[in-house]
């Protein structure tokens, strides 16, 4: 993939049938977009990001290894079941075609991430992965 933006790995579409296919919903969908999209409700309006701590305990990963596979621009390198283990620990499911539908749905509005700019760790987690996905 060439560089875009944050906006463009939520929107491009993949060529014809490999969107339907698992391979084709893992490249639209890089560990680092899956990490930006770790969140939890905290009220009906409001959501709050999930710092990578709270990732890792979902995810029964390391906190490092949590840490290695959001920097990582693919998933070339990381096993099927630490993916597996990663996304739940994010709260997100790239082949749940709801998760799917709804971060589409959020990067029609233009997306803000304004959930990643509250969070304390907007600095030193979240910025890093938005850039590192738009020189992917």
């Amino acid at each position: 993939m060439g560089g875009g933006t944050c906006n463009q790995f939520m929107t491009e579409p993949n060529n014809g049938r490999e969107k339907r296919s698992p391979w084709g919903i893992l490249i639209e969908f890089p560990p680092p977009l899956i990490r930006l999209l770790a969140k939890e409700p905290i009220s009906r309006k409001h959501i709050r990001a999930l710092s990578d701590r709270e990732v890792a305990i979902g995810a029964e990963l390391s906190l490092d290894r949590v840490r290695s596979i959001s920097r990582s621009k693919n998933w070339d390198k990381i096993s099927v079941g630490e993916l597996r283990m990663f996304c739940q620990g994010c709260n997100f499911d790239p082949f749940d075609y709801k998760d799917r539908n709804r971060v589409r749905a959020y990067s029609r509005n233009a997306p803000k991430f304004s959930y990643l700019k509250a969070s304390p760790y907007w600095g030193d987690t979240f910025l890093p992965l938005i850039k590192l996905l738009e020189n992917a």
